[in-house]
């Protein structure tokens, strides 16, 4: 008998009161008629107002509540279950996932993750909203939570564009672009209409590169220009990673792409970040610019080098494990050895940790 096809799940997350059941409404008001969706609704508080919202969405739709904490963190159990008890009974063709908004969702993609959950579900993109006008409020923009589910974010949802002024837009858009790693796709819109083919970003990531020639500035689908970067949204196979050069006007990139699941030393990945005060051993003169998000065995973790200072930061990223390096040069460097000191920091599959072939000098 042939084992039956996974379940993409997918995560529709943002601070609170930022229209997250609205958009999730509306999304299943889109879906396929002949499809069978469920969603699994988690509140902070004990008595369930979204999901008595959802559930009279329609037809063709199972809801699991789970209140009383964050499923990312106190009740993280619970979620296991009830995703155990949605395949068991009719099995949905798709999962959406609404975390409360005060949680750290991160944790829900790891538990996704997990060989035993990946065998059942797959994860596809990561959709948060964002209100259009909270990067211009301190409230939100200094707090750890809303910074962790925007940079969670494969999709970014910029909403109620409607109620936002032209410059809170543009710190918003700004905001955006310049993000590490970048979006997959930037959308603005209001009242949580949402293409549905956003959920499946990460199988489309080339339709949402560059705006579609039908885009205007009327329609609240149309994706944004992302931020020029020198690693695109490609995709890596096996244990080798991606790797995307770019070279204009004396500056030179580098970047590679690896696997969710490759893991990284982090004590090496430190060394490396050290090594880069010393360019000239590297061949990487003309050094200005160093970054990355790595999967390793303690956490994921943001990595970066600027003016000489390395420094490192738990991430709520979890799309992949990326790193790029600039150079401002007249010819470009030879990245070889940077790229053999970066694959060294791997973990090798069945080895213990710490025998990633860190330690190599420079």
């Amino acid at each position: 008998m042939a084992s039956q096809p996974r379940i993409p799940v997918n995560l529709i997350t943002g601070f609170l009161g930022v229209g997250k059941t609205t958009a999730i409404s509306r999304l299943l008001a889109d879906k396929p008629a002949n499809e069978f969706w469920a969603v699994v609704v988690n509140e902070f508080g004990e008595v369930g107002i979204d999901g008595a919202t959802l559930s009279s969405a329609g037809e063709g739709l199972q809801v699991a509540e789970v209140p009383g904490g964050c499923i990312c963190c106190t009740t993280s159990p619970m979620l296991r279950v009830n995703l155990n008890k949605l395949v068991q009974g009719k099995r949905p063709d798709r999962i959406l996932i609404e975390p409360s908004g005060l949680g750290h969702p991160a944790g829900i993609i790891d538990l996704l993750r997990d060989p035993f959950m990946s065998a059942t579900f797959e994860v596809r993109a990561v959709l948060t909203l964002m209100d259009a006008r909270h990067p211009e409020d301190a409230r939100y923009a200094r707090n750890e939570t809303w910074r962790d589910q925007i940079e969670l974010a494969d999709v970014l949802v910029i909403n109620k564009t409607d109620l936002a002024d032209a410059p809170q837009l543009e710190r918003a858009r700004a905001m955006a672009n310049a993000a590490f790693p970048p979006k997959i796709a930037v959308v603005e819109t209001s009242q949580g209409l949402i293409d549905p083919d956003l959920l499946d970003a990460p199988l489309l990531a080339e339709r949402w590169q560059e705006p579609q020639a039908h885009a205007s500035s009327h329609n609240p689908l149309a994706p944004r220009r992302r931020a020029e970067a020198p690693v695109a949204a490609e995709v890596p196979q096996g244990n080798e990673p991606v790797r995307k050069t770019q070279s204009s006007l004396g500056s030179h990139a580098c970047g590679w792409i690896f696997t969710p699941e490759t893991l990284f030393d982090s004590g090496a990945l430190a060394d490396l970040f050290q090594a880069l005060n010393q360019a000239d051993a590297l061949a990487l003169q003309g050094l200005s610019r160093a970054k990355g998000v790595f999967h390793t065995e303690r956490d994921w973790y943001r990595f970066d080098w600027v003016d000489q200072y390395p420094s490192a930061n738990v991430s709520a990223y979890r799309r992949d494990s990326r790193f790029e390096v600039i150079v401002e040069a007249a010819a470009a460097p030879d990245w070889s050895q940077l790229e053999a000191r970066l694959l060294a920091a791997r973990i090798r599959p069945g080895s213990a940790e710490g025998e990633s072939g860190a330690g190599v000098p420079v």
